[in-house]
Order: C-alpha cells, then sequence, then structure tokens
C-alpha cells in the first residue's frame, strides 16, 4: 500500500529544489542592449554542445527574440571556413554579424553532461532506503523494490548539466552578458532546457526586445 511513496517524495523534494535554483549571471553596464534586434546562436562547445544550442535558441524564441535559424548559421560558418563551435574569435564574430546581419552571437560551453542511470541495491534485512540522498554534485532516488528480490532497491541518479553561455556583441567582441548554471534534472535535454530558461530569463530585464513568457 505504501510501494510507491518512496518515488513520490523524491519528485516533490526535487521539484522544491529546481525551483530555487538561478544562474550566476554578470553583464557589462555599458553595452547597449538596446541595440541588439537579431541574434544567432552558435553551437556550443563541449558534449551534446548542439543540444545546447537547440536549447538556447528555443528559450530565446519562447520570449519574444529574433534568432537566426542554426542550420543558417552553421552554412554561413562552413562556407567561410570559420570555427563551427564553442569560443570564437573576435574577427570570426564581426564576420558573421556581417554576413547574417545580426547584432550579437550567444556562445557557450558544455561544463557537464551526465545522464541518469539507474543501480538495484540490496540491503541489509531490516534496513530502510528511501528520500532523496546527495552524492557528489547529484541527488539519487528511489524507484522502490525489484519484484522477487528480497531486501532490493531501485535507485536511479539524477542527470547532471553545467552550462555556461556569453552574449557577444558582433561589432567590438566584447562580452555583453555571461551566465553560467549547474542543474539536475530526471534527463539531460530536461535538465538543459531548465538552464537555458534560466538564461533567457535573466535577460528579460536587461534586453528590450525580450517580453516574459505566458505563462
Amino acid at each position: 500500500m505504501t510501494r510507491r511513496t518512496p518515488r513520490l517524495l523524491p519528485l516533490a523534494a526535487l521539484a522544491f529544489l529546481a525551483g530555487c535554483i538561478t544562474p550566476e549571471v554578470a553583464y557589462n553596464p555599458r553595452a547597449n542592449f538596446a541595440a541588439v534586434k537579431r541574434v544567432a546562436v552558435v553551437t556550443f562547445a563541449g558534449p551534446q554542445g548542439d543540444v545546447a544550442a537547440d536549447m538556447m535558441t528555443t528559450s530565446l524564441l519562447a520570449r519574444g527574440a529574433d534568432v537566426i535559424e542554426r542550420q543558417q548559421l552553421n552554412q554561413v560558418l562552413q562556407e567561410q571556413h570559420l570555427a563551427s563551435s564553442g569560443l570564437l574569435d573576435p574577427a570570426t564574430v564581426k564576420e558573421v554579424g556581417k554576413i547574417l546581419g545580426v547584432d550579437a552571437l550567444f556562445v557557450g560551453t558544455v561544463v557537464e553532461s551526465m545522464p541518469a542511470q539507474s543501480y538495484m541495491v540490496q540491503s541489509a534485512p531490516g534496513a530502510i532506503m528511501g528520500g532523496v540522498t546527495p552524492v557528489g554534485n547529484g541527488d539519487v532516488f528511489s524507484e522502490g523494490p525489484v519484484l522477487g528480490v528480497p531486501d532490493s532497491q531501485v535507485v536511479t541518479s539524477a542527470a547532471t548539466v553545467s552550462l555556461v553561455s556569453r552574449m557577444v556583441d558582433v561589432q567590438t567582441g566584447s562580452i555583453m552578458w555571461s551566465a553560467s548554471m549547474s542543474y539536475d534534472g530526471f534527463d539531460v535535454g530536461t535538465a538543459m532546457q531548465a538552464v537555458t530558461d534560466s538564461f533567457a530569463q535573466s535577460l528579460v530585464p536587461i534586453w528590450p526586445e525580450l517580453i516574459a513568457p505566458k505563462s
């Protein structure tokens, strides 16, 4: 009758913690965000950098940004024999801005991307396992016992994602905005989306082109 309890409690706990997490943000107070009308998102450096860039594009679009199609951007980078991901030098940033007619580029790095993993563990008779237990930088939550295996428990580690992103002025190559954030989620995709949504939301107060998404 209480088998589902160990799973329900961790879900609620993780949801509460997720609502409290915000990115570390810095921005240049001299940057003219009002002049930025159109942007492009470059593939992030690191594992699954293309996924992270797609998520960042979606998060910006959801807040009203005018974002260049990423395939168009990649095509230009390839045709001009420019770097296609991660760190772009100021000359490359300026060249991309000129060709695509964008005012700023979003670049970034996937610092960490670890998928959720499940394990079966067995305990000594009478031991109780449940709830959320921090392990390193993440959490492990209980999925309940394995049928037919005495004193067993299936535990799942949360997926962990750490992203860094920067908004770069194509005219000067200067960084206008920078943010970093780590997040534990149930899979890499949702964790990345949570981070990029937080990134985009942090830009709403300083970038006039953005709007808060409707709930």
